[in-house]
């Protein structure tokens, strides 16, 4: 694995916890339920090579929010009752957030998934769900502790291991709502601005 890809993955972790943690900030509303995924195409050959890799499951949370009315230090609201489909090649599962989902893990062979989010009012959203080496983020964090060298050390026990040794999960999934514009809505000055220029 290339610097720049390592780099990306690490922007990935780095954003999705920024997204929590500002979830975090706010009191969210209960869980709806907890669901199993439905498998899906598992008859090939392929899945059957994957299915001996199976490291159990993990329960992760589908939650939506506003897009509107957040800010550095106020968490976005939370929106309930938005309608999402999860699709993965291997599982499917349909949920009313917020709600949480039961999904399988198969250690350095997991993949992304991605989740379809639609309710009144909102434009549908999808967001990817990626898997990340949990073991990598933990020597990492572990080798904070120790300052620069410790960080190091981290990096270079990182590169020499074996991505099968190490454990791999999903992020949860804040998917985020954008209102739909509604005709007395106000249009965005600079929305204004590009319309004229467009007609001139």
């Amino acid at each position: 694995m290339n610097v720049g890809t390592r780099f990306a993955k690490l922007a990935v972790i780095f954003l999705a916890a920024l997204s929590f943690a500002g979830c975090a900030q706010q009191k969210l509303s209960p869980l709806g339920g907890v669901s199993s995924v439905t498998m899906v195409n598992i008859e090939n050959d392929h899945y059957k090579s994957l299915s001996e890799k199976y490291k159990g499951e993990q329960t992760i949370e589908i939650r939506t929010f506003n897009s509107e009315g957040g800010d550095t230090w106020t968490a976005a609201p939370e929106i309930t009752g938005a309608n999402c489909e999860l699709k993965h090649e291997y599982f499917t599962a349909s949920v009313v957030t917020p709600h949480a989902i039961r999904v399988p893990l198969y250690g350095s062979q997991t993949r992304q998934f991605s989740v379809t989010c639609a309710k009144n009012g909102y434009q549908q959203t999808v967001q990817i769900v990626s898997p990340y080496n949990v073991s990598q983020a933990n020597r990492r964090s572990a080798g904070s502790q120790g300052g620069l060298l410790g960080v190091l050390i981290a990096e270079m026990i990182n590169s020499a291991s074996d991505p099968e040794d190490d454990q791999f999960e999903y992020t949860g999934a804040a998917v985020t709502l954008v209102p739909v514009l509604k005709q007395e809505d106000p249009v965005p000055e600079e929305k204004q601005l590009v319309a004229e220029s467009d007609g001139s």
